[in-house]
């Protein structure tokens, strides 16, 4: 990569992007990436990435899970090699994952023209990814699933098994007298048992060895001989057909392989691509807009690689009418650090990654040419003067007018007459040629050369005299001083000296140079005021925006304390309606039995229930014009009914049933009572169906643990007898942490790690209590 890259700290961006991306491919294309002076590519990489920013916005990042490098397995398999399980997994995974972004891609909310494009080139076989995930589980078994004749020989090895084991018992309680014990063990993977070490040569078949204590032989007696053959058999013909399987996949595979091999380079590019989004989405970035004119803004611009707690936010413009940028200023203010992002927010978006700012514009250059920081050489007897000459010299070679040329310390390093007297005509010559130069200076003179040249835009970094310290705030429009005198007395040297310094100064300075620095002083001033009428601005607003805050709660803190009054006034209103109508119901179920004391007492609890008012301006008011059907409240006896009848100045009231004549006067407007609503009924979860396995391998002891006791609760709830936890071999902690889980389940009667077939000890078989 340009040597000047590296200076402007390109590679440090490039490993932050490379960090957000999901997988090896795309983070090896992001790393290897390099800005392009080509319009149309950059416009599309631009184009590309504030879509991909759009698609995180609306619709959450596109998914990657699943996607691996799968390059050497798909080119063996066009080898007519055959492939392992992991890779053929891995290929099944592959083709999954494709068809779940194109998924992702279907239901977005936008769908950006440069992304769909992408994707749609991309070709996947679900028919592949089935066959393969038929065969093999996640955990790399073999499944029975996988071919017929697979599932026959399996059959075969546990019908020989127990053959086998049924045989050996018998064989060990009958000749028990001479066997140091009754177990078997396995020797050359065959079945032997443990005989005496005198009696070894009394069983006949075939001595596999003594024990090293040498009281122990391990005999295959004849009987175990033949069983023993066909169980390595049968094994044999297990692993061959597995062989088999493995090959008639990798042939399919071979088909697709092309296919898969060209996804690959289509899903590295969209890793790459929403990478960039999500490191533009994280910093608050932008992608940048190409202009035909000769113009660089960046508003807001904040360096990607500084705290963002403390970073300072700039803003930058070059124009046509000032196509030289010239910042001066004091050591340490922030001067390079300015360079640094123009010419680093150029490379940034030439490789089409967001950056930090409100708003991005600049042109197409040709090139960018850079000079910072310190190159001398002790092998290429360089001194730091003769390292920028001779990079100033490859500049002025090749720079043109499209050109962005960065220039830190202009002259510097050298004897200052003479220094600014090169720096000046280094300037004219790039100007001269009409190239958009950011340079920085400490010379006076060329504060003075800026100000006769209106192309010339001047600018200075902040300096706090108080604290002696800068403010890294960018000042356009007004040049700089290094403010060493005003130092040197804040740190308590002399008032004296520094009044002699002054007056050797100003002796030296010419009259262009003081009336220079008097309006640089007048600017200054003038900055000031602006800066603390534009924070007491913001305060205003602050405390306006404040104050309508307050105001907003209130209101919606009333608004919702009248609805919850509201709401548990209508809830009490309904309790007692409900139970008024439990009331009435047993009032006439007494009435029919003739149990009148029964029905009074009723009527006297019915009589005692009030309902509580929610208040409303109609509750009070008197009735005026009274009609049949209206609702009204008996303001005296607080009973509510309904006009049945109106008599001059007396109406009629049906009161839960009980006609009443009532005065005019003592009656007033109600609502019409609430329906009842229906009782909710009583639901509960039903177990759903439980797997026969809980895999848990991969997963930390404190992940895997809450899913062990979540599925024995599951099984014990469905009334499951037996059940297989797979826990892989690794180092034995998630196994261990298992059987302790197992241990103090109260509900579990036996556990045991897997036989043949069943895992081995990979794997733990579970037996429930009373299942």
């Amino acid at each position: 990569m340009n040597r000047a890259y590296d200076v402007l700290e390109f590679n440090e961006i490039l490993n932050e992007v490379a960090g957000h991306c999901r997988f090896s491919l795309g983070a090896d294309l992001v790393l290897s990436s390099t800005p392009q002076f080509n319009r149309l590519w950059v416009e599309r990489e631009l184009k590309r990435t504030k879509e991909a920013m759009t698609m995180i916005d609306l619709s959450g990042s596109m998914p990657f899970g699943g996607i691996s490098d799968i390059r050497m397995p798909l080119r063996e398999s066009q080898k007519d090699q055959t492939l392992g399980i992991p890779d053929l997994l891995a290929i099944a995974r592959h083709g999954q994952a494709v068809k779940t972004i194109k998924e992702y891609l279907r239901k977005c909310e936008y769908k950006g023209e440069e992304i769909s494009e992408i994707v749609s080139s991309m070709r996947e076989s679900i028919e592949l990814s089935n066959a393969i995930e038929q065969c093999f589980s996640n955990s790399y078994e073999v499944l029975d699933s996988a071919s017929v004749a697979l599932k026959q020989i399996r059959r075969q090895i546990r019908l020989n098994a127990l053959e086998l084991n049924k045989t050996t018992d018998h064989f060990i309680q009958k000749n028990a007298s001479k066997l140091t014990d009754t177990i078997s063990t396995i020797r050359n993977d065959r079945v032997v048992v443990l005989a005496r070490i005198s009696d070894k040569n009394s069983f006949g078949g075939i001595l596999h060895g003594e024990s090293a204590s040498g009281q122990t032989a391990y005999i295959e007696p004849p009987v175990l001989v033949e069983l023993n053959n066909k169980s390595q058999e049968l094994k044999s013909a297990e692993e061959e057909e597995i062989k088999r399987i493995c090959f008639e996949l990798s042939q399919k595979t071979k088909v697709h392989a092309e296919n898969y091999l060209a996804n690959l380079s289509s899903l590295s590019l969209l890793d790459a691509v929403f990478a960039k989004a999500r490191f533009g989405i994280e910093k608050h970035g932008v992608t940048a807009k190409l202009t035909d004119q000769r113009i660089l803004t960046f508003e807001n611009a904040r360096h990607p690689l500084i705290d963002p707690l403390h970073v300072v936010s700039n803003t930058y413009h070059i124009t046509p009418e000032q196509s030289t940028l010239l910042i001066t200023g004091p050591n340490t203010g922030g001067k390079t650090v300015s360079l640094k992002i123009i010419g680093l927010f150029t490379l940034m978006s030439y490789t089409g990654i967001p950056v930090l700012a409100d708003e991005a514009l600049l042109p197409m250059f040709d090139q960018v040419y850079v000079d910072i920081g310190d190159d001398q050489s002790i092998q290429a007897s360089l001194s730091t003067f003769s390292a920028h000459l001779q990079k100033i010299s490859t500049i002025c070679q090749k720079a043109t007018g499209k050109s962005l040329i960065i220039l830190d310390e202009l002259g510097g390093g050298t004897d200052p007459v003479e220094g600014e007297s090169l720096a000046m005509a280094v300037l004219n010559e790039l100007r001269s040629r009409n190239a958009m130069i950011a340079a920085t200076t400490h010379y006076s003179k060329l504060k003075v050369y800026g100000s006769k040249h209106p192309d010339i835009l001047l600018a200075s970094v902040q300096f706090d005299l108080e604290k002696l310290q800068p403010t890294y705030r960018y000042i356009e429009g007004l040049p700089g001083s290094s403010n060493a005198l005003a130092i040197a007395e804040k740190f308590g040297l002399s008032a004296k000296i520094v009044a002699e310094a002054r007056e050797i100064k100003n002796a030296a300075k010419s009259v262009e140079e003081q009336k220079l620095e008097e309006l640089e002083n007048a600017i200054l001033l003038a900055k000031q005021k602006e800066e603390e009428l534009r924070v007491k601005i913001k305060e205003n607003e602050e405390a306006k925006i404040a104050s309508e805050k307050i105001r907003d709660k209130y209101e919606t803190q009333k608004e919702t304390m009248l609805e919850d009054a509201r709401k548990e006034a209508r809830n009490m209103v309904e309790e007692i309606k409900a139970e008024a109508e439990e009331l009435l119901a047993e009032i006439r179920e007494a009435q029919k039995t003739n149990t009148m004391h029964v029905a009074i007492e009723k009527k006297f609890q019915l009589d005692r229930l009030q309902e509580p008012t929610i208040e409303d301006e109609d509750e009070n008011t008197p009735l005026v014009n009274p009609e049949i059907g209206q609702w009204v409240r008996i303001r005296n006896a607080n009973q509510t009914g309904q006009i049945i009848a109106v008599k001059r100045k007396l109406v009629t009231v049906n009161v839960n049933g009980v006609k009443v004549d009532v005065p005019l006067e003592k009656v007033s407007k109600t609502h019409a009572p609430a329906l009842k609503k229906k009782t909710a009924g009583i639901s509960y979860d039903r177990p759903a169906t439980v797997s026969m396995e809980l895999n848990i391998i991969g997963l930390r002891v404190e992940e895997a643990l809450p899913l062990v006791d979540k599925y024995l609760d599951d099984c014990i709830r469905s009334r499951l007898n037996n059940v297989r936890v797979v826990h892989g071999h690794g180092t034995g902690a998630l196994r261990s942490a298992v059987h302790q889980a197992l241990k103090m389940n109260p509900q579990v009667s036996t556990y045991r790690l897997g036989g043949q077939g069943e895992g081995g000890v990979g794997a733990t078989v579970v037996s429930f209590k009373g299942m």
